[in-house]
């Protein structure tokens, strides 16, 4: 029997066997969601409900995280009605990791800071350290290591002062994996050991399996096989089939990338069995992208389709934008073999759109991470204020305990002693002495708060200064951009009419236009008319460059990519689209030193190139369009597919010319991708650039003032509430 019939054979008989145990979920789910709903409707005690809800959270938290949540919530509600502090600390937490496996980071760092929070202050010691470890996971996998390595540093130090040998373990795992992270490799191995070594001793296989993991990252190719085998024989020990699954995916992973194509066939099967059954379809899409990759790898076509339209369709049906473009270029590449050019061209082109979106949506994650770094100090700051005041309300408590038991100590004196009055009165005075000594101990604590107010106000206004001068410099960054961009009555002095719409999503932008007139060198001729207007006798040239980002990144690359085209096309005097295109790849490639950096900036371009005089018009674009409009016909000519710079690693890049004859009274529009793609209207979706495109055309005769105001209110109405998602910028012109 070879390799493939038995991995077929074993796949089907373990998935049968988990479809069974999945099928005795589904009942069991339904049943407990039946008891707790009659539950609500009879007013059950809230700690029965409290019992049935976590059974529900359990079944669902991998299979249906968003299900899991309305159960979390829910049980967090119950918890606070019954004023149970331990309970609102632990769902709280419950609903972190939720958010947590949902890349909602900002939501999970909120509740693991309140689980945190309310075990502090019930000197819950060991399981505040292990809240704070997860709270420090949020930093870590938003890239904020040094606050990462802080707090699980700080949990460290807790686990110790209580002996929790499986807290120790964890921590130094989670300290490895920053040193990893730094090329620390040697660091790193040396905290994995010992918390292996800890693990072991305590028969944690849990721990033991993570452990294994992570040290897999640091091996090469055996070794890391290995390490990934131990992992998941301490899994299947610890009876953790999901983790085992995870860790089945990563050897696939290895043994793709080290191009063991029947190994790694084996081990995504493997893993997408036990997925299917846990319901988490989205490793079953990415599991069906790399079958239908190892497929095609091997010749078989068929198969490879079959997987790929798997993992389309599930993709598709929940916006998994990395999964989706997996798909579509395994499908083109299909095609191409099959030499089925159109149907290889369609799927390309959208795995281009799906790819766009994708880089959009990891510059929002970008993004993101620079507004948590902005954000973590006063998220620290607020930790410490909560710390001290906690210290601060338990020493006051033990002042009030303290006086309060002398007093009480001091009435049962009293009572047994009523006979004794004069001595009664003397103990009375010394009394009222010790408590005047506790009534200054009491004001001079009071003197400490109040300068330790003092210093947190300084502290705020510090911030605030801070805040303020960063504020300062964008703004006078943004004056510096806008002096840089050129005259708008540039299009009013050479055409006939036009508009420059330019609307930043901050004060900076990542979008610029540009304009230049050259000179045209010609060559003699009887026949050329002396009275030449000046304009027919230059070319024109017409530009918008989308640069990667917005705000500051985005405008620090407008700057290089504006004095870059004045190199190119006023000093070195290239006029012809495309090959201002390719001169401005290298140029940004050479500056940005791609070829030996992870650095990936680009920029996407539109130019036009005007000349009046042979009557031609010359565009070529990087990724963005061209849309033509000539004796009431609109046109759309889309520019290549790949960007200046960026990922792509060749040197050179050449780029497509396409020329139109403009003897006819012409208009055109280039334009970045900011307006089509801005979030809005009933449904909060992108405007798309179907529709944006009948807006333009809706418009194209009307004069430009106009279209330019319609463009303004469209956009302002179509966005509404939502923020502005990037920079926009449109040129319209009529020659």
């Amino acid at each position: 029997m070879n390799l493939t019939k038995y991995i077929i054979i074993q796949s089907i008989l373990c998935l049968f066997c988990l479809t069974c145990k999945a099928d005795k979920q589904d009942n069991v789910l339904d049943s407990l969601d039946s008891r707790l709903q009659k539950n609500y409707e009879t007013g059950a005690k809230n700690s029965e409900n409290l019992e049935i809800l976590k059974k529900l959270y359990d079944l669902t938290k991998i299979s249906d995280p968003y299900l899991a949540l309305e159960y979390a919530g829910q049980a967090l509600q119950l918890a606070v009605v019954d004023e149970n502090n331990t309970l609102q600390a632990e769902w709280s937490e419950a609903l972190a990791d939720i958010y947590f496996e949902q890349k909602v980071y900002y939501l999970a760092m909120e509740h693991y800071f309140h689980a945190y929070s309310i075990y502090l202050s019930s000197a819950d010691n060991v399981k505040s350290a292990y809240a704070l470890l997860k709270y420090g996971d949020t930093y870590f996998i938003q890239n904020v290591e040094d606050v990462a390595m802080s707090n699980y540093e700080k949990a460290d130090s807790i686990f110790q002062s209580y002996s929790c040998d499986d807290g120790h373990a964890a921590a130094m795992d989670r300290i490895g994996k920053v040193e990893l992270n730094r090329y620390q490799y040697d660091k790193a191995m040396t905290f994995f050991n010992d918390a292996l070594t800890i693990s072991q001793n305590i028969k944690n296989q849990t721990l033991v399996a993570e452990t294994y993991r992570y040290m897999a990252s640091v091996y090469d190719q055996n070794e890391e096989d290995q390490c990934l085998n131990n992992a998941i024989i301490k899994y299947r020990l610890a009876g953790d089939r999901y983790e085992m699954a995870k860790t089945y995916y990563m050897l696939g992973e290895m043994h793709l990338k080290n191009e063991n194509y029947n190994e790694a066939f084996m081990m995504f099967t493997r893993s997408g069995n036990i997925f299917q059954v846990f319901g988490t379809i989205t490793y079953v899409a990415a599991v069906n992208n790399r079958l239908g990759r190892i497929s095609f790898i091997q010749g078989d076509s068929e198969k490879a389709q079959r997987k790929a339209f798997e993992a389309l369709s599930l993709a598709d049906a929940n916006q998994w934008l990395a999964e989706k473009a997996d798909a579509l270029l395994l499908l083109s590449d299909i095609n191409n073999r099959r030499k089925r050019p159109d149907s290889a061209y369609y799927y390309l082109s959208r795995f281009t759109m799906v790819n766009d979106s994708l880089h959009e949506a990891k510059s929002a994650e970008s993004f993101s991470e620079l507004q948590v770094s902005i954000t973590t100090k006063e998220k620290e700051k607020e930790l410490a204020i909560y710390e001290q005041s906690l210290q601060k309300n338990k020493l006051i408590t033990w002042i009030i305990i303290a006086v309060a038991a002398m007093i009480a100590l001091f009435m049962v004196y009293v009572f047994f002693n009523s006979r004794k009055i004069k001595k009664v009165n003397s103990l009375l005075t010394n009394k009222n002495e010790e408590i005047n000594l506790q009534k200054d101990e009491i004001l001079r604590q009071k003197e400490i708060a109040d300068k330790a107010n003092e210093e947190i106000l300084i502290r705020n206004n510090e911030i605030e200064e801070i805040n303020r001068s960063i504020t300062s410099s964008i703004n006078y960054a943004a004056r510096i951009q806008k002096a840089s961009l050129p005259h708008t009555d540039f299009i009013k002095t050479h055409f006939t009419d036009g508009f420059v719409y330019f609307y930043p999503k901050e004060a900076v932008s990542g979008d610029f236009y540009w304009f230049s007139q050259v000179k045209i060198q010609r060559p003699p001729s009887l026949f050329r008319r002396k009275d030449l207007d000046e304009d027919e006798s230059n070319k024109l040239i017409v530009a918008i460059i989308d640069c990667t980002g917005h705000g500051v990144p985005g405008a620090f690359m407008s700057m290089l990519g504006d004095a870059f085209l004045n190199q190119i096309v006023n000093l070195q005097k290239i006029t012809e689209p495309d090959l201002i295109l390719n001169e401005l790849h290298k140029l940004v490639r050479t500056m940005l030193q791609q070829e030996t950096t992870e650095n990936n900036d680009g920029m996407d371009a539109a130019i036009c190139v005007i000349d009046k005089a042979a009557k031609k018009l010359s565009y070529a674009g990087a990724k963005n369009p061209l849309i033509l409009v000539q004796n009431g016909k609109a046109e759309k000519i889309n520019g290549d597919i790949k960007s200046i710079g960026g990922i792509q690693k060749e040197e050179q890049r050449i780029f497509t010319r396409h020329e139109f004859d403009i003897s006819t009274p012409t208009t055109f529009y280039i334009y970045s991708d900011g307006y089509q793609d801005q979030f809005g209207g009933k449904e909060g979706r992108k405007l798309m650039a179907k529709r944006f495109r009948e807006i333009l055309v809706e418009k194209c005769d009307e004069p430009f003032a106009k279209q330019e105001k319609y463009l303004r209110k469209t956009f302002v109405e179509w966005q509404g509430d939502r923020i502005q998602m990037d920079d926009t910028t449109i040129i319209g012109v009529k020659i």
